[in-house]
């Protein structure tokens, strides 16, 4: 029954772009990376006044680190998210750092800020069973919060940062200041994945594709920031998009001058070239790192340029059309219409054509 419903739905696409003289294709594409890469440092320090300070060892360019970091250091130390400051890029105050490459922030920069984080509160507790007259072992510590187990006694972590900057007194045993750091390695890589469906009409009178749909699904295992996250896959569609349908690097073939040096003549893509995308997460935690992430700035590029290829030959294959090379501009999927099948085919109807090679989805 869904099956029948599925080439309902297709047959009823199929004839509704024919009324508009429109060929139409679709494509189910499927992806695989491995992502992370290196070691990463990070490091955490309170201020007197109680703020805390991230020095991040990754670099954002977009990417939304100091949101992202700084919603975990807030969960993690019971802290205002308002008082987090963010470093990074600075090499007078980071002492050591990678980058941002390869989808390696979330896992290699955020396991290593939780490390740096397990730090601080491992130091705190010191501090804070001396505040508080017990023993180290007998302190717990649950969200912002040191608890002298089996009482009502408490100390928030915030509390017992100010304290190490008294005078003297406790800092003396325990040291002026609270910070730590944290580093984590790709000691195990981790698999994003996920699938893209892509719908496109063509016409075949001017070559001119045009993305009707475009749905896609990722397993990113844990999303921190969901909005970031999608954030992330638009830009990699739209990156994806380009690649398939317009960027080109552009040469003379006699004096070997490239033609499309600026953006007066490279075709960069713009908002009427992209669908309203249709975006979901299915987190399938990551079982090799701390926090269960996987990693998610290069996902959107990866299925992106095949899923609009597979889905342009598909809408061709009743002309013969078996082949054609990104981009996908439409001089270059005219001409592989004319040198497919002869154009007069079409007149067999794009209906009984489309019929004919869609009962491949029942």
């Amino acid at each position: 029954m869904l099956e029948n419903r599925g080439l309902s739905r297709l047959l009823e696409t199929a004839l509704g772009s024919e009324k508009n003289g429109q060929l139409r294709g679709r494509s189910v594409t499927c992806y695989i990376e491995t992502a992370g890469y290196a070691n990463e440092r990070m490091e955490i320090r309170f201020d007197p006044d109680g703020t805390v300070t991230i020095v991040a060892g990754t670099h954002s360019h977009g990417q939304g680190h100091a949101t992202t970091y700084a919603q975990m250091v807030a969960e993690w130390l019971g802290v205002s998210f308002e008082t987090i400051r963010f470093i990074q890029g600075d090499t007078d105050k980071v002492p050591f750092g990678r980058g941002t490459y390869a989808a390696r922030s979330s896992m290699n920069g955020g396991n290593a800020l939780k490390a740096a984080a397990d730090g601080i509160i491992a130091k705190a507790r010191l501090m804070a069973a001396a505040m508080l007259e017990a023993d180290p072992a007998d302190i717990a510590y649950q969200a912002g919060q040191f608890r002298v187990q089996g009482t009502d006694r408490t100390l928030a972590l915030v509390e017992v940062a100010r304290s190490f900057f008294q005078a003297g007194g406790v800092t003396d045993q325990f040291g002026l200041g609270l910070e730590a750091s944290g580093s984590y390695g790709t000691n195990a890589a981790n698999y994003p994945n996920g699938c893209h469906v892509c719908e496109i009409e063509i016409d075949p009178e001017t070559g001119l594709a045009s993305i009707a749909q475009y749905t896609v699904v990722d397993d990113a295992g844990r999303v921190i920031n969901p909005l970031i996250c999608e954030g992330q896959v638009h830009g990699g569609l739209a990156q994806g998009i380009g690649q398939a349908m317009l960027e080109q690097i552009v040469y003379d073939g006699d004096s070997g001058q490239i033609v499309s040096a600026s953006f007066m003549d490279y075709a960069m893509p713009r908002a009427i070239h992209l669908p309203n995308f249709v975006t979901e997460f299915v987190e399938v935690p990551c079982t090799t790192n701390p926090l269960g992430v996987k990693g998610i700035g290069e996902a959107g590029t990866i299925a992106t340029p095949p899923a609009i290829i597979n889905a342009l030959l598909d809408a061709l294959r009743p002309l013969g059309v078996t082949h054609i090379d990104m981009p996908a501009t439409p001089a270059n999927v005219w001409n592989a219409i004319r040198r497919g099948r002869p154009y007069p085919a079409l007149a067999k109807g794009v209906s009984e054509i489309t019929r004919e090679h869609d009962t491949r989805f029942v």
